[in-house]
């Protein structure tokens, strides 16, 4: 055949190869299986288990087994599995187990099936033999003596079954047919077309994706130890790669999977096939060698993702490795051909083999490769490859065992520059134990002038296919073999991940893991405990807090900074010419660390997973600990002296190690000097298109000091602070421009750049604006309305903005598109839900298609199945009344002779006793003269008399006018005047009703919280209670608005929302009193109680777990901890009658607003009481509404006086009018583009657009009555940070301020027992 002729054989043979694959395996092309099969069927139910006896042996890692378990949840193991609940979402396990594809399934409701039997009729072991054959084309003598096949036929989702909402009707079906030859055992798996139709079940509460592997169980180690075995994932913990199960192969058809499982005498490891399409089978290619490097003592897991199609293709980023990555070799040969190639030519071919994802151990001190093999060639005459170096694993000392296959010597020619990569390198496979050695020829292709090479352009490696996985902030670049990202100026990273340079990061994630203490000889278990993590990135100092810590363990945690050493290294203040973690390499890496303590030799295991940015621009990282801490007492300080790390750079990997020096101080004051042992690994992938890319010095030296550890008892929390650098491993001077110090003033947001000697500049960073020492959030939003697209609307974050979907609208594929959404069902609006009937339950939608049943008030259940309480039992009733229980209520009536509502009785008089206040009415009318031919009319007032004025039930009214004097004051509810409320003519004060309304004759709620369903809230006080809405994006669902909390016997005025602890605080005037609850219900708790009057502002920060209010009666404003304790007073001068009060945690601000008649004005300070100032003084009348916009930086507020709601930019002092011509405003909150008010003349909740400057909707609570504060309930806390985030050291207050924070006293603070001071 002429090279011509053979180009034209080879194009057509791919295009074939790609028509035969695209066609996907079907049902009916499924092993035969059911009754007519001759199977056997497994019991019905969520967790059956059926032993199976062979005929043959099954060979499975390195043992044989004479019998199976088949179980319901898609696997088949070698001994009797234990309950679903030891496995599910636990792997690995203990046992040997085959796994299809494992979850919570079910087939309970008789229209699931697992059908199994063994076969050996000669039709099933041939067509199990051909699978065999295409998936190890080079294999001969491959003739299974038995198979046994395993079918899970209309599998469900556990839970789903009879739901109605569509998820039952999602069915799984899949195939396993296990072959055994003389002397191993090959896995067939076989996943049809739609035969795949969930990809995750509810285990535990939590959903996990369906996995699938082979599982080693634990096996015997050195000295009679045990250890955990090879666990083989052919499934990521990514969806697509359970989706692609259908679509992909490594056997040559779509959907068939073949993997070698076992041999004899021995073989440890599991062969996956080696075609991952037709050509492969064809070109029948001496198959690569992966190198594994293993410890004796280790667990190996070994994580296979799908092949690589014909022609290269993007490796989706959820199969980035989790480990080192082996070494490849991959020349690239075909069948014989008699040709010599000249050698110019040999580089013309690229190596196309499969890709996998192997998971190996981080570290190794002894280890060698599973395989080793090199290229053998078919003569000695042919023109040899130049020499190049060995190609051996990294960091790895072969062991003295011999290696399974004879390693060669390569002759290859000069390796290219190693460059960076994103895509998973080729890794080579194990040979597999059947394949011969072949004789491969070298092919040369002639180029033909007629060939029409547009036919090859099936490779999608380009910008045009790939642009989407690039960073929003980065641009793509086209090379020779691909393509690359990179971050724009003013960003930094690696393409995939990059943030604005200057601006603060954030970090969340899980901990989770087993870990002893001292000599206890059980563990303290983690179970994803929340971790949250906060840089300066401009100073490199680095926060990190972990939750829920046990006293057993928290102390003894203090020591290991180390858990966030990689954070601050990742984020390091750059030195000249060097670059931190996330400049190199991203947010998408793997860390596993060692710590050896010393002198007791424990040892502790950290594994972590940086999985990069989410949607709100955290990065997310996973934390497992496995290991022995020493013993710290509760109590205990622990301080860790500074120290230099050395980290070395290679190919996807860094390394570094240290010994670290710390002291531990024991309540009794005794000091005890310890020290560990550090080393820790980091693999990564890089791009390796881009010749031109930087790369760091293969050494740099992180200098780590202000190392600050704490275990929080209080709060369960432990605390790690620390400062970091990124520099030169070689001794000099240390840089003395503020820029590399940290030392330089410029905002959080901003960019500090270097000038010549210590000169410097700030410059914000992007996403802000300002002049660098101060910055403000760029509002993207509202200066490109359009920038988010159709079906959208644009939410403004700090330094950035994100595109939501609106309501009806979900993202397509690309992540960027909103389409219309298949909405799940309402089951509540449908009438299709369980719930008791409407007379005694509620039906409240919670999203998606889930609902939550919830008893009416007078009824007791679970929603589901309501009864009625008799309250008549409960003596809620006057003793002198008659109780009647009725349906969901009851009715209380005086006895005859009595009069009153029927909770209060008192014997029936001519008439009532007359109130204190129409007392004091009656006698100032009694001033008149009764010798009057008049005086037969109703007694009437003496000019200049004044009279009281009284409502309904006799008491005084809140507002009192002198008509003869034509003025009005504000009195309590004894009738005494208010100080400072006094008003003069054309103007009536603001003034609160501080006499509790009547309750009504029936049933009382009880005062506790009603849980809420998740989401965001509008929760707004209205005399004796407080209630929320529900925010649909910024739309109230006034429809399901309804009470939170009832105190009937209070005045509630203003409200506030911990985010951190979901608990919900309030003032009321009458206890006077300051209270919270959880909003996940519960009852009330009482925060402060004493040296109280009129409580009527409340704010929290967040982040420094500070209390602040404002009392205007004793004209102050106070601080105190979260839980009431640490009391004091910051203001108690020039104040008249303080109200609303808001905080700025970012800036460790505080502002809050006098409504003084003669100067009312809205104030400032930090969080410390420094720098007070008045912010604003002019044009304002009646201040009561103040809030703060984190996000925009932005003070609002409402006047009542001048009828305007206004914002400002407190920083740069720019003010500017939103709405006007309102009526009454008294509380008002800001949620994203919208603020909400509450007002007292048209008694409703007012939302209003700031970009539109537009009121669009109102609330009308079904009880009339004046509306006080008003707050939200977001589902995040807003991103924020101060130096007080971890009490910064302070023995009690911890006070922010801008740029700092001070320690302060309590006013009850015993003298010698609490430090001042200020830093």
């Amino acid at each position: 055949m002429s090279p011509g002729s053979w180009s034209w054989f080879w194009l057509w043979s791919c295009v074939l190869s790609l028509s035969v694959l695209s066609r996907a395996l079907e049902l009916e092309e499924l092993f035969e299986y059911g009754e007519e099969a001759g199977d056997q069927q497994l019991q019905p139910g969520s967790d059956s288990t059926a032993e199976l006896p062979l005929v043959g042996t099954l060979y499975f890692f390195s043992e044989s087994f004479d019998k199976v378990y088949i179980n319901t949840n898609g696997f088949v193991a070698v001994a009797d599995p234990p309950t679903e609940e030891q496995y599910l979402g636990k792997m690995p396990t203990s046992f040997k187990m085959i796994v299809a594809l494992m979850g919570d399934l079910d087939n309970s409701d008789g229209q699931g099936k697992v059908y199994f039997r063994q076969d050996s009729s000669p039709d099933v072991l041939s067509r199990a033999a051909k699978h065999i054959r295409q998936a190890f084309p080079r294999d001969d003598g491959v003739e299974p003596k038995n198979t046994f096949i395993v079918t899970w036929e209309n599998m469900a989702a556990r839970g789903t079954s009879g739901r109605g909402d569509r998820l039952d009707t999602k069915r799984n079906t899949f195939q396993l047919v296990v072959a055994s030859m003389d002397s191993s055992s090959c896995a067939i798996l076989l996943y049809p077309r739609d035969g795949l139709q969930f990809f995750s079940t509810s285990v535990g509460g939590e959903t996990k994706l369906l996995e699938g592997g082979f599982n080693e169980g634990i096996v015997e180690g050195w000295f009679w130890s045990s250890k955990q075995g090879t666990h083989f994932r052919t499934t990521t913990d990514e969806e697509t790669s359970v989706r692609e199960l259908t679509e992909k192969t490594n056997s040559g058809r779509s959907g068939v999977w073949v993997y070698e499982i076992g041999a004899s005498p021995f073989f440890p490891a599991i062969t996956p096939g080696m075609v991952s399409d037709l050509r492969d089978k064809e070109a029948a290619t001496e198959p690569p060698v992966t190198m594994l490097p293993r410890q004796p003592d280790e667990q190996q897991e070994v994580d296979f993702t799908t092949y690589a199609p014909l022609f290269p293709t993007e490796t989706p980023a959820e199969y980035q490795p989790s480990y080192p990555e082996a070494e490849t070799i991959t020349p690239t040969y075909a069948e014989p051909e008699t040709q010599e190639p000249d050698e110019e030519e040999l580089g013309q071919f690229e190596p196309e083999y499969p890709e996998y994802e192997i998971v190996t151990p981080m570290y190794t001190e002894s280890a060698q490769p599973r395989y080793t093999s090199e290229p053998r060639y078919p003569d000695q005459t042919m023109t040899p490859y130049p020499d190049s170096e060995p190609l051996q694993p990294r960091y790895t000392t072969p062991e003295t065992t011999e290696p399974r296959y004879i390693p060669l010597e390569p002759r290859y020619p000069d390796p290219d520059p190693v460059q960076p990569q994103y895509t998973n390198p080729e890794p080579v496979q194990p040979v597999p134990p059947h394949s011969r050695p072949h004789q491969p020829r070298v092919v040369v292709v002639d180029e033909d002038e007629d060939l029409n090479v547009d036919v090859f352009a099936y490779n999608t490696e380009t910008c045009a296919h790939n642009r989407h996985k690039c960073s929003a902030f980065a641009d793509c670049r086209d090379y020779s073999n691909g393509y690359c990202c990179h971050c724009r100026p003013g960003f930094y990273g690696n393409g995939k991940d990059c943030v604005a340079e200057g601006k603060p990061q954030r970090m969340n994630g899980k901990v989770n893991g087993r870990v002893f203490v001292g000599n206890s000889p059980s563990p303290v278990e983690l179970g994803n405990h929340d971790l949250h993590s906060y840089v300066v990135a401009n100073d490199g100092r680095a926060y990190v807090a972990i939750s829920n810590i046990p006293d057993s363990l928290g102390p003894s945690l203090q020591p290991l900074s180390s858990l966030g050493g990689i954070i601050g290294w990742a984020f390091a203040l750059e030195q000249p010419g060097y670059q931190n973690g996330f400049s190199l390499i991203g947010g998408v890496f793997s860390r596993q660390a060692e710590v050896i303590f010393q002198p007791g030799n424990e040892r502790l295991n950290i594994r972590q997973q940086f999985k990069g940015i989410d949607e709100h621009d955290h990065l997310v990282v996973s934390t497992e600990l496995e290991g022995r801490l020493p013993a710290v007492l509760l109590g205990s300080s622990v301080q860790i002296n500074p120290y230099k790390e050395i980290y070395q750079y290679d190919r996807n990997l860094i390394t570094s190690s240290s010994n670290r020096d710390y002291t531990v101080t024991t309540p009794e004051g005794n000091v005890e000097s310890r020290t560990y042992q550090w080393r820790q690994t980091v693999t990564f992938q890089s791009c390796k298109h881009d010749e031109a890319t930087s790369t760091a010095p293969s050494t740099q030296q992180l200098s780590v000091d202000q190392i600050f550890v704490m275990f929080d008892a209080d709060n369960h929390l432990i605390r790690y602070a620390m400062s970091n650098k990124i520099g030169s491993v070689h001794t000099s001077l240390p840089e003395q421009n503020p820029c590399f110090t940290g030392r330089h003033g410029c905002d959080i947001n901003a960019m500090c750049r270097p000038g010549e000697g210590l000169q410097f500049t700030c410059e914000c960073s992007n996403g802000f604006t300002g002049d660098g020492r101060y910055c403000h959030d760029t509002d993207e939003c509202r200066e490109t309305p359009q920038v988010c697209g159709p079906n959208t609307f644009c939410s403004n974050q700090p330094g950035t903005f994100r595109c939501e979907c609106l309501s009806g609208f979900v993202f397509a594929s690309d992540g960027k598109t909103c389409i219309e959404e298949n909405r799940p069902v309402d089951h509540c609006q449908r009438g299709s839900h369980d719930c008791d009937v409407p007379e005694r339950a509620l039906c409240s939608y919670t999203g998606g298609s889930a609902y939550v049943c919830s008893c009416l008030p007078g009824f007791e259940g679970d929603g589901r199945v309501c009864q009625d309480v008799d309250e008549c039992q409960q003596d809620r009733c006057h003793r002198d009344a008659i109780c009647s229980n009725t349906q969901g209520s009851y009715t209380c009536q005086c006895r005859s002779g009595f009069h009153g509502d029927g909770f209060q009785c008192s014997p029936t008089s001519s008439e009532r006793e007359k109130t204190q206040c129409e007392r004091h009415r009656e006698s100032a009318q009694a001033a008149t003269s009764s010798s009057s031919i008049f005086s037969f009319f109703r007694p009437r007032p003496a000019v200049g008399n004044y009279v009281p004025q009284c409502d309904e039930h006799g008491a005084y009214e809140p507002t009192q006018c002198h008509t003869s004097i034509s003025q009005c004051w504000c009195v309590d509810a004894n009738g005494q005047e208010i100080p400072n409320t006094r008003t003069g003519p054309g103007s009536t004060p603001l003034c609160i009703n501080q006499v509790v309304t009547p309750p009504p004759v029936g049933p009382t709620p009880r005062p506790d919280v009603h849980p809420i369903a998740p989401g965001t809230h509008l929760l707004f006080a209205q005399s004796g209670k407080i209630e929320h809405i529900p925010l649909d994006g910024y739309n109230m669902k006034t429809e399901e608005a309804k009470p939170l909390l009832h105190i009937p016997d209070r005045v509630v005025i203003a409200v506030a929302y911990d985010c951190v602890e979901k608990m919900v605080y309030w003032t009321d005037i009458t206890g006077p009193a300051i209270s919270r609850a959880s909003m996940s219900g519960g009852d009330i708790n009482p925060v402060i109680t004493t040296d109280l009057q009129s409580p009527e502002g409340i704010a929290i920060d967040h982040v420094a777990r500070l209390l602040f209010w404002t009392d205007s009666m004793r004209d102050t404003v106070e601080v105190s901890k979260l839980d009431g304790s640490q009391r004091r007073v910051l203001f108690d001068t020039d104040l008249i009658n303080p109200r609303p009060i808001v905080t700025n945690p970012a800036y460790g601000r505080l502002y809050w607003a006098d409504w003084n008649r003669d100067g009312p004005k809205i104030e400032m300070s930090n969080m410390d009481g420094t720098d007070r100032t008045v912010l604003v003084k002019d044009d304002l009348g009646l201040p009561n509404g103040l809030t703060f916009d984190l996000d925009n930086q932005q003070l609002c507020w409402a006047d009542a006086g001048t009828r305007k709601v206004e914002c400002m930019d407190p920083h740069r002092r720019l003010r500017r009018q939103i709405v006007e011509g309102i009526q009454y405003p008294f509380g008002l909150v800001s949620f994203g583009r919208n603020l909400y008010y509450t007002d007292w003349r048209r008694e409703a909740v007012v939302a209003v657009d700031r970009q539109s400057e537009k009121e669009t909707e109102e609330f009308l609570p079904q009880k009339r009555s004046r509306l006080y504060g008003i707050t939200t309930t977001p589902t995040q806390c807003p991103q924020a940070y101060n130096y007080c985030a971890n009490n910064a050291g302070c023995s009690h207050l911890c006070l922010p301020r801008l740029g700092g924070f001070t320690c302060r006293c309590p006013d009850n603070a015993v003298p010698g027992q609490c430090e001042e001071r200020n830093l």
